[in-house]
């Protein structure tokens, strides 16, 4: 690397084009330049020289570069002018220490000024690190340590809960604990509350916990897990990792435990799928279409083919694949049948749709442009709307088994 930094003595563009002697001159000018202080202050006034040295050389830096492309001194010539400034620094009684690798610190640089400012930088003093900005604390998160309090009992809670404590007294977890004292009592969930009572009470208050929507002193993950406590194993298996889990979905979004709303599984509102239809507002509209499952004449609900809580299958499906969801109902469409159709051995979901359609037998489109997504081609289905089969209202006037057929003579899903 050739790097030029010693002014031109011509007419061209130099460092210090007064002394017109390169950088050792341009130091000892600025050396010369003032009277001679006190040697603690000479020494900081040398190294403030070389720090202004170093300015007044990244000033010209472009001129440098320019300098560089026209002329290139040998490598013997760059070392030596490294060595006459290191012994001027140490000869004007700047006591840090030198480097004693000039030739790698400045193989290092990509030009002279960069070695000069590693050079600085090495030998002064470090520059007071900034401590990083405290972080706020995350939202829903807790933000401060753990309250100190301890269990204080049932009894004392009673004395200002009383309503809730007899609405809780009706519900399926109050009646088991009056069977086993102490099994749901109120910290147990709501935890200790000694602080809560020391400071008069209120909502928080005391480190208090609350199971209310608005509470943003806790997360949803940190109540899940208080009831998560009793309520992990069986159909809750799989709710680490579920849909709902993973949104933030939490336990009292759906339930009820204070008080008897619905006959059973402590919902929030008297009948199961209004209690899915906070969230699930398409699913409710489907249901209101001409052609829907019986959920609005309650002969059916939305936990009869998923399970909220998660399983290990699409959808939160109860069984393995969509058509043994459909067969616990429409066993006779199950099979198996010598000829079948293969859509429909596939997925019910081809072409019906679950939850509602304006459509008979819930079918995604009407017939026979159903049929047609499949079978595009004979029975002059491309003639126009004065086919027999548009006239007629469909395929099934034929090929009434479409869902498949034991008879000989059906290949074609004939009758």
């Amino acid at each position: 690397m050739a790097v030029q930094i010693v002014s031109d003595p011509g007419p061209g563009p130099g460092i210090n084009p007064g002394s017109g002697q390169g950088v050792y001159a341009a130091l000892l000018d600025l050396d010369k330049s003032s009277p001679k202080p006190a040697p603690a202050q000479r020494d900081d006034e040398a190294f403030s020289a070389l720090a202004g040295f170093a300015q007044t050389v990244s000033a010209g830096t472009k001129a440098a570069k320019a300098a560089e492309e026209k002329t290139a001194r040998p490598r013997q010539a760059e070392d030596a002018t490294y060595s006459e400034l290191a012994e001027f620094a140490q000869r004007v009684g700047a006591k840090r220490p030198v480097s004693q690798e000039p030739r790698l610190k400045l193989a290092e640089a990509d030009n002279a000024v960069d070695a000069l400012k590693d050079f600085l930088r090495q030998n002064g003093t470090p520059a007071p690190v900034t401590p990083p900005a405290p972080v706020a604390p995350a939202r829903g998160k807790s933000a401060g340590p753990p309250v100190d309090a301890t269990f204080v009992g049932q009894k004392v809670c009673v004395t200002c809960h009383a309503v809730y404590a007899e609405s809780f007294s009706k519900t399926l977890m109050g009646r088991i604990g009056k069977t086993q004292p102490g099994k749901f009592a109120c910290e147990n969930c709501h935890g200790p509350g000694s602080l809560h009572v020391k400071l008069g009470g209120g909502r928080g208050v005391g480190g208090i916990i609350s199971f209310r929507t608005d509470d943003l002193s806790r997360s949803v993950q940190e109540n899940n897990a208080i009831c998560l406590t009793c309520h992990e194993k069986g159909q809750r298996t799989y709710w680490s990792g579920s849909t709902h889990e993973v949104r933030n979905v939490a336990c009292s979004n759906c339930h009820t435990v204070m008080k008897n709303v619905s006959q059973k599984l402590n919902l929030k509102t008297v009948y199961e799928p209004p209690t899915c239809f906070q969230c699930h507002k398409e699913k409710l509209a489907q249901t209101a279409r001409s052609s829907h499952m019986p959920l609005r004449e309650g002969k059916m609900v939305c936990s009869d083919c998923h399970n909220p809580h998660g399983t290990a299958n699409e959808a939160l499906l109860w069984t393995a694949t969509i058509n043994d969801t459909c067969y616990k109902c429409h066993a006779e469409k199950r099979g198996p049948f010598l000829f079948e159709h293969a859509p429909v051995r596939a997925n019910c979901l081809n072409c019906h749709d679950a939850h509602g359609s304006i459509n008979e037998f819930m079918l995604k489109i009407s017939r026979p442009r159903l049929c047609a997504e499949c079978h595009g081609f004979g029975h002059a289905l491309t003639a126009g709307p004065n086919s027999y089969q548009i006239m007629g209202r469909g395929c099934m006037n034929c090929h009434t088994q479409i869902h498949g057929t034991n008879d000989p003579s059906g290949p074609l899903l004939h009758r």
